[in-house]
């Protein structure tokens, strides 16, 4: 107990409360002690409620000052916070950005690879075609060539056949 609070306990035998006799100035004297324990009770109630209002100032100074401190708190966290989603929706958007750029690219590069595609079968269609026909031609003379030698063949095995039927003939009139 504080001080303070020990001057709340009352000390009757200091007021004079052991005396039992009557004061001889009738009943006087126990009405003037009354009167000082009513004074003092009055005096230690209106300390007691100055000190309990002190207190209650002071708790309520502490509360305030921690709920400023806390409402201090959170909105630092909100800022930070809020800064940090920014610093977020920023990435987020740089990303994309960065994204739609490489997809655009690779678009590119797509087309580009089949347009290049394209041409390199076009060019092999092309080739194709110029050997197919150049085959075709080279076949072409060597049947002619062919289809001719054999013709020549022909006719010198006629004229040969002729020639072998007139010298039959005339071996055959000679006889």
């Amino acid at each position: 107990m504080s001080n303070e609070d020990k001057q709340l306990d009352v000390d009757f035998n200091e007021l004079g409360a052991h005396d039992s006799e009557p004061s001889t100035d009738g009943g006087i004297g126990v009405d003037q002690r009354f009167d000082v324990l009513e004074a003092r009770l009055e005096a230690d109630f209106e300390a007691l409620k100055q000190r309990l209002f002190a207190k209650m100032t002071k708790l309520d100074q502490t509360i305030t000052d921690t709920i400023d401190a806390l409402t201090q708190r959170i909105s630092a966290e909100h800022q930070r916070r809020d800064q940090e989603f920014k610093s977020l929706q920023d990435k987020i958007a740089q990303a994309e950005v960065s994204l739609n750029e490489a997809i655009g690219k690779m678009e590119d590069q797509a087309h580009q690879d089949l347009a290049e595609v394209r041409l390199s079968l076009e060019e092999s269609h092309n080739d194709l075609l110029e050997q197919t026909a150049s085959t075709q031609a080279e076949l072409t003379s060597r049947l002619e060539k062919q289809k001719e030698e054999l013709q020549t063949d022909k006719v010198g095995r006629q004229a040969l056949a002729r020639m072998l039927d007139e010298v039959a003939l005339k071996l055959r009139g000679v006889e």
